[in-house]
């Protein structure tokens, strides 16, 4: 959201909608519309009310190329300002770059201690990244760890399954499904509407369900439409059966062996 000035206020009114319907998780990103996105939530927010917003997790992310100690901080106090809160819930490296995990740690940790975020995580990150992470988060000795992960997973592409899911989990990490609905490619896929059909809800709605199995795993799905942003909620409630799930692993087999984490 944020890169059309012409579609800036149905993007205002979508957020708002969203709330309406109890949406609390918002995500969102500096990059995103070189902060546009931010600056569409944050007029948005104004009309949800500042006496509820202990009610909502906002995350943002910070860009690698912003990810120094002091970058970080200015790049935080910058998506704070477009999205008019004190506090950020989340707060993300968006991926890997140049700058030492120390650096970006050291500003998380003062942001930590000047209240304006809550946790922080990562995005975009392989096991072997999370490991050099938790490294230099044991060797600055920080009172607090990273959350999560942010990566794209949906039943069409599954590659973190074989080694990165399993090894967050045993770390308590969480996991943050970016694209569930595989960029919209989900939505027409046959078995998903077949089994949406049975159902009485949309392949949509099938992938959202499938996405979210796992209580350890949020998926963060974006829309503007309203009859769809009724439908994503909805999905959350959604349990899928263990023969719709495996019908689900046939049409979109798990990996056998170990594939490359999806960075973009």
């Amino acid at each position: 959201m944020g890169a059309s000035r012409s579609a800036r206020q149905q993007e205002i009114a979508a957020v708002a909608r969203a709330l309406e319907l109890g949406y609390r998780l918002l995500d969102t990103a500096e990059m995103y519309a070189d902060g546009g996105a931010e600056r569409v939530l944050g007029s948005a927010l104004k009309g949800f009310g500042a006496a509820r917003r202990e009610e909502l997790c906002i995350v943002s992310k910070v860009l690698p190329s912003n990810a120094s100690r002091r970058g970080t901080i200015r790049a935080c106090e910058a998506s704070l300002e477009r999205l008019g809160c004190e506090y950020l819930d989340l707060y993300l490296l968006h991926w890997r770059g140049s700058y030492p995990f120390a650096e970006t740690l050291a500003g998380f940790e003062e942001l930590l201690q000047r209240g304006l975020i809550r946790y922080f995580g990562v995005s975009n990150l392989d096991v072997g990244e999370l490991a050099l992470w938790l490294d230099a988060e044991h060797q600055l000795t920080a009172p607090a760890t990273l959350q999560c992960n942010q990566l794209y997973y949906c039943c069409a592409a599954r590659a973190i399954e074989f080694a990165l899911l399993p090894w967050q989990r045993a770390r308590g990490i969480r996991t943050m499904a970016y694209s569930p609905l595989g960029q919209g490619s989900l939505t027409q896929h046959p078995l998903l509407q077949r089994i949406g059909q049975e159902r009485g809800v949309t392949a949509a709605q099938i992938a959202l369900a499938w996405a979210v199995r796992e209580p350890d795993v949020v998926a963060i799905p974006k829309s503007i439409d309203p009859q769809r942003l009724e439908e994503n909620l909805r999905s959350a409630d959604l349990q899928l059966s263990a023969a719709e799930l495996a019908q689900i692993d046939q049409a979109f087999a798990p990996p056998r062996s170990k594939q490359p984490l999806e960075t973009t």
